[in-house]
């Protein structure tokens, strides 16, 4: 099971993770205004849809390969292909996209923090696989802390949402190859392994994994591109601003669910099923509960608080913001048996289901 130590700084680097955007946005409407938080948002969200090219749902694969079929080097090489390939499409949807130069170079340099984002995810994998998921939350607190003081600071100095964004970034940078890197080498000394066939190999196994969450994504964001379509970038600042909740409500429970990962494909692989759905409902229960107390206090005070933190009126947007925090908690639901089927193998299942469900939302659209 999970140790003490593990679940604490997990828990942490949860609470960092779910505040980096909240956190960001805050700083870019105080500082910058609305017009550009709200083209900092956009530029976010289509940097959190391409991430999940980056993801490739190769961590869920990695820590519950309870009989290491594939090497740590081979995961390493499956990340460096899947970035690159989400890098190269990043780079190509904000030219064909017609962006001004300014949300262009902010759309690229956030998509480069995803990467290395990314590429941390792989050796934290390895960490837990090593049973030192301590160390993957003391990367995600170290890189995403620090980030978000280098991004205010550079913001604050400058006004200049480029460079503060290219803070973000390097210091992402700097703080993985300091961390990530290093630490590393204690536990797993493997190459990087190219192999063709065992590269091709992962990336079929992993593609339902990786197409289900990036319509799963796109469902959720869609509305911030019709917003982005139709209206201006304040309106694209106040929506993201009461999305806030509903994303805290996912990342929270992505970070919940992770640290059993390797509990899972253990059980798994040894046929306990009965504490499979224990740990099941434990998780669905606390995620459900998550859901309900963040749907409370949104309905008594949440239009008000986010007003104040961030400035702006939100009075007109109590149902709105209610209506988006319980789809978060169901979007949270909807990740816990994706991870769960993916544990099981059958992740194809849940493709299809949510492929379904994209398929009538963009048709009713």
């Amino acid at each position: 099971m999970v140790r003490k130590s593990e679940f604490i700084w997990n828990s942490i680097a949860s609470v960092v993770a779910s505040m980096l955007n909240a956190v960001l946005l805050l700083f870019c409407t105080r500082i910058n205004g609305t017009d550009i938080a709200g083209m900092f948002s956009i530029s976010f969200a289509t940097s959190v849809i391409l991430n999940a090219i980056g993801d490739y749902g190769i961590r869920i694969y990695q820590v519950t390969d309870s009989e290491r079929k594939y090497k740590f080097g081979e995961y390493i090489a499956l990340r460096i292909v899947v970035v690159s390939i989400m890098l190269a499409i990043g780079v190509a949807l904000v030219f064909i996209s017609g962006y001004d130069l300014t949300k262009l170079i902010i759309t690229i340099l956030l998509v480069l923090f995803r990467v290395i984002d990314n590429l941390s995810e792989t050796y934290q994998g390895e960490f837990q696989v090593q049973g030192r998921l301590d160390l993957g939350g003391k990367s995600v607190i170290i890189r995403n802390g620090i980030a978000m003081v280098m991004f205010f600071f550079a913001d604050l100095i400058t006004k200049n949402i480029i460079i503060s964004c290219f803070a973000l970034f390097f210091t992402n940078m700097f703080c993985f190859f300091v961390f990530d890197l290093r630490l590393i080498k204690k536990f797993n000394k493997d190459k990087v392994i190219f192999t063709k066939d065992v590269i091709l190999s992962m990336l079929k196994e992993c593609f339902p994994v990786f197409l289900s969450t990036i319509l799963s994504l796109y469902l959720t964001n869609a509305v911030k591109y019709a917003i982005d379509d139709v209206s201006t970038y304040e309106m694209q600042t106040f929506y993201n601003i009461i999305y806030l909740p509903t994303f805290t409500i996912n990342l929270a429970s992505i970070f919940i669910i992770k640290p059993m990962l390797k509990v899972l494909g253990d059980i798994w692989s040894e046929k306990k099923y009965k504490e499979l759905w224990k740990i099941i409902g434990k998780v669905s229960g606390a995620i459900l509960f998550v859901t309900i107390a963040v749907e409370i206090v949104c309905i008594a005070i949440g239009t008000q608080i986010l007003g104040f933190i961030y400035g702006v009126d939100l009075s007109s947007y109590r149902l709105d913001l209610a209506i988006l925090v319980l789809s978060g908690g169901l979007y949270a639901l909807t990740v816990l048996f994706l991870y769960i089927l993916t544990t099981m193998r059958e992740q194809k299942k849940a493709t299809i289901r949510i492929y379904h469900n994209f398929h009538y939302c963009t048709y009713h659209a």
